[in-house]
């Protein structure tokens, strides 16, 4: 008798299984319909998913989200080991049914990612939401704007008093988040309620992937890692919190991390959007001319390089097996999500700030 019942638990852990699997099919198949995904996704139910994350997690003072990876972790890496020792000691049956559990687990993950938020992937892109599309930039036009950006960079950090590095953590992610709240239309699309903008509790290990933050789609909350040079977590912050809204993409994320934190009010966010988006620009102007580049990073100032070499060295403790796997991971990841282009899309904020400025009809000013 017991070992019918067992049987009939195997078989319908086996059905669940299959039918997650169908589910989840269903919902990678959506993108092929941006449209769909827009109006009765991206517009109507995930609203109201992410309000709802907000309204739990926004209370909590620490990453709850951070401990939800840790003990999901922990469960799969017991279930790998009770799957081993099972096996090898033939239990064949129950090895089956850990199997079973350990997919089930893992399907029921990526089905909660998906409606959670990983359905924005699918959207329209938000080139076609705002209306920037289209809008092509000739080279001489790049570098005119790499230049801009590089003198900006240079004239805010000129001004910015050194005990302002020193600025509290708390009044920079406060800044971060009312940057993005005076987003202006339509790029504040979803703006509300905005999440909480918290430290990871796993800072240390994230050093080791090279993450400078992330979006926890469980839990809806936006992690920075806390260890990093202080002038790049305002950028971050703002990039981390623009997924929450919705913009999924990489260089979607970056474009309004970068067009919240230059616009703001407070110079330090200025100084950390500029300081990277000098680098995405350098990036394009030495794969198109590599004589302009070396102009251009000339014009580089010393605290400014000083700070590039500051984060150059930082990150270079931690490189190795570890973070070579990770990109690796987040590559594929990133193209199995309908970004095509893998890492390579963090630089496609590129074509979307000079789409921007161009409809605005010129530069942005100097700071």
């Amino acid at each position: 008798m017991v070992q019918k019942n067992q049987v009939k638990l195997t078989k319908l852990k086996l059905f669940s299984s299959i039918f997650l699997f169908i589910l989840i099919l269903f919902i990678i198949h959506q993108r092929s319909q941006p449209l769909l995904v827009e109006k009765y996704y991206s517009t109507s139910i995930y609203p109201w998913i992410r309000a709802g994350l907000q309204l739990i997690f926004n209370k909590i003072p620490f990453s709850l989200g951070d401990i939800l990876y840790l003990v999901c972790s922990t469960i799969l890496l017991i279930f790998s080991f009770e799957i081993l020792r099972n096996l090898f000691q033939k239990k064949i049956l129950t090895g089956a049914r850990l199997i079973l559990n350990t997919i089930i687990l893992v399907e029921l993950l990526v089905f909660t990612f998906y409606l959670f938020w990983g359905l924005n992937y699918f959207r329209q892109p938000a080139a076609e939401r705002l209306k920037i599309s289209g809008i092509e930039y000739k080279k001489e036009e790049l570098f005119r704007i790499t230049e801009t950006i590089i003198d900006s960079a240079n004239s805010i950090r000129s001004k910015i008093n050194p005990v302002n590095w020193l600025q509290t953590e708390y009044e920079l992610l406060t800044e971060s988040t009312q940057a993005i709240k005076d987003l202006n239309p339509p790029y504040n699309e979803g703006v509300h309620p905005i999440p909480r903008i918290k430290n990871s509790l796993l800072s240390s290990l994230l050093n080791y992937f090279g993450t400078a933050g992330y979006f926890n789609p469980f839990t809806g909350e936006t992690q920075i890692n806390s260890d990093m040079p202080i002038y790049l977590k305002p950028f971050v912050a703002c990039h981390e919190t623009a997924h929450a809204m919705g913009y999924s993409a990489e260089d979607e994320a970056n474009f309004i991390g970068f067009i919240s934190a230059s616009e703001s009010s407070n110079a330090m966010l200025r100084y950390s959007a500029y300081y990277l988006a000098a680098q995405e620009f350098m990036i394009e102007t030495g794969r198109l001319d590599t004589i302009e580049f070396q102009r251009l990073k000339n014009r580089i100032s010393e605290p400014f390089l000083a700070d590039l070499k500051n984060e150059k060295a930082y990150w270079e403790k931690y490189s190795g097996l570890t973070r070579r796997f990770t990109n690796i991971f987040y590559d594929s990841y990133l193209k199995a999500n309908k970004q095509p282009d893998g890492l390579k899309s963090y630089n496609r904020m590129i074509l979307l700030t000079m789409a921007y400025y161009k409809k605005k009809g010129g530069l942005m000013p100097p700071q």
